[in-house]
């Protein structure tokens, strides 16, 4: 399984604010397109954007921190902060069990990784290089 040029294009428009490009890649792919490859690329991104954001390391306070500030960022999606702190933590530490369904799960990781990324102020080569390393995890 490849990851389209436009699936990681796609993530590079979110992160950065350009509405204009991400609307017109979400049009390209359409109802039906978004497939297998976009998930395990999404949870390749979340991976490295927790990483990067808890600097690997499992702190349930900056965690609990972490996901307050993400639901009140985004109060029209319902997020159980328990499974959001839980899906984060799982991430950071690999003897969590988790059990979500795969909807909650790819809300959470598309909104958790966007808002960790876009803090985080990557530079445009940090951001590609991300990318580049979360389309090879996805690919195993």
């Amino acid at each position: 399984m490849a990851i389209s040029p436009d699936v990681v294009e796609y993530v590079r428009t979110l992160v950065r604010d350009d509405h204009e490009a991400n609307d017109q890649i979400e049009v390209r792919f359409g109802d039906g397109k978004w497939g297998e490859a976009v998930a395990s690329f999404m949870s390749a991104v979340f991976f490295y954007a927790m990483d990067l954001r808890f600097q690997g390391k499992c702190d349930d306070r900056s965690i609990l921190a972490f996901v307050a500030e993400l639901r009140s960022q985004n109060p029209e999606f319902e997020m159980d902060p328990k499974v959001a702190e839980r899906v984060i933590a799982a991430t950071l530490d690999d003897g969590l069990e988790l059990a979500v369904t795969p909807e909650a799960l790819g809300a959470i990781q598309t909104l958790a990784a966007y808002k960790a990324l876009s803090e985080a102020n990557l530079s445009d080569a940090e951001l590609d290089a991300l990318l580049h390393d979360a389309a090879r995890l996805a690919v195993g």
